[in-house]
């Protein structure tokens, strides 16, 4: 669950590492964040914490992610000092895209759909699937469709 936790075996015991890969691993479960041990010093420790996509569409902001990481590890090692660097996560613009937007897009430039068929080699039919959702859209297609539109 902590990614380099090796890093920690000559400082903690194996019960202490048990407990503290067990929190970790409930920050994983709950909001796909990962803790990474950077680097182990003189009571300091340094940990970059990321938080990959979540399904529920909801994101720490980095002082969260800071103030869980200290957490986390200040239970186990109350005397360290820990330096936390952050990863959140920022969701594709692209998004977005679903059959409604992309409606409310081709209307707002009057765009028809033999247009973008013709100006990305996208066969109409696949184009008016997506468009009218007969057909679901990967996120290249809603990329596809976002950096089209939004020009």
């Amino acid at each position: 669950m902590i990614k380099d936790i090796k890093k920690l075996e000559s400082i903690l015991t194996p019960e202490a590492i048990l407990k503290l890969e067990g929190a970790a691993a409930r920050h994983q479960t709950q909001s796909n964040i990962i803790f990474t041990i950077e680097a182990v010093g003189d009571h300091t420790l340094e940990i970059q914490t990321t938080q990959n996509e979540t399904l529920s569409g909801k994101y720490a902001t980095e002082a969260t992610l800071v103030k869980r990481t200290q957490d986390l590890f200040k239970k186990i090692l109350p005397n360290f000092k820990v330096a936390v660097t952050t990863q959140t996560h920022l969701p594709s613009p692209a998004n977005v895209v679903n059959t409604l937007w992309i409606e409310k897009k081709m209307q707002e430039k009057g765009v028809r759909i033999k247009q973008i068929a013709f100006d990305t080699g996208v066969d109409r039919e696949s184009i008016s699937d997506w468009v009218t959702g007969k057909r679901s859209m990967s996120q290249i297609v809603k990329a596809l469709f976002y950096f089209y539109l939004s020009k």
